[in-house]
């Protein structure tokens, strides 16, 4: 039985990178036998980002793009589960909308879903796993998976890497309550389909460079790593505080 998939595309000044994000989904949708729908919302950004949605939604089909604008800055973790609160998918995902990751991983991502679930109760995650990352990079990545392993006593490989793909009942059941409204929204993710038996998927994709805008959290420069590193690691043990509460 065909699945609808719903995919939420937090962005916060991308003004330019939106717009090819946009045409590359559009073209997915008009192409593909994925009964798709995005969700892009706008984190309250300072450029023109919202006036060249506004623009650019004029020529979308409503009923398969949809487009949420916040006023004031709310957050990554915040921004993805707003978009995720207006989905009506069977399958829900989210992306980065700086077009360091592909658009397409999305189809490649649900494609090995498909494979792997069975029925709408399965207990399947996919996400993607850098495979081009520059071994300082790649480093830095391990540090945070030994933390995580240390810390809670599950192996979390690659846990800022897109796409993140779940059922709807993993949404209801397990992430849409209680979770982190900043980067760490992708740890928690992760961290809630290995306590609960889910088998996480995974796919290689490659990180690009950025062509336009500036990079926020792990794809930025190595000050604001370093502070993504460390908001990360503040939560680990937040996390790791609540479960042994």
């Amino acid at each position: 039985m065909s699945q609808k998939l719903s995919l939420a595309i937090p962005c916060f000044n991308e003004s330019k990178n939106i717009q090819i994000v946009l045409d590359q989904l559009s073209e997915i949708s008009k192409n593909s036998d994925i009964d798709l729908e995005v969700i892009v919302i706008d984190g309250g950004s300072t450029d023109n980002t919202q006036a060249e949605l506004k623009l650019r939604f004029q020529d979308l089909p409503g009923e398969n793009f949809k487009l949420v604008l916040r006023e004031t800055r709310g957050g990554y973790g915040n921004d993805i589960m707003e978009a995720l609160s207006h989905a009506s998918g069977d399958v829900l995902s989210w992306t980065h909308a700086d077009l360091q990751t592909d658009p397409s991983d999305v189809v490649k991502a649900y494609d090995l879903y498909k494979k792997n679930a069975q029925g709408e109760d399965s207990k399947v995650f996919v996400k993607g796993v850098r495979k081009n990352r520059r071994l300082l990079e790649a480093f830095f990545s391990f540090g945070m998976e030994l933390v995580s392993w240390l810390a809670l006593r599950v192996y979390l490989t690659d846990i800022n890497a897109q796409p993140k793909m779940f059922s709807r009942k993993f949404y209801e059941k397990y992430l849409k309550e209680g979770h982190p409204g900043d980067f760490s929204l992708d740890l928690y993710a992760l961290y809630l389909a290995k306590i609960n038996g889910y088998k996480i998927y995974t796919l290689p994709v490659y990180f690009k460079k950025r062509i336009h805008g500036e990079a926020k959290g792990g794809g930025g420069g190595w000050k604001m790593r370093i502070n993504l590193i460390k908001r990360t690691f503040r939560y680990i043990f937040k996390l790791r505080r609540k479960v042994l509460a």
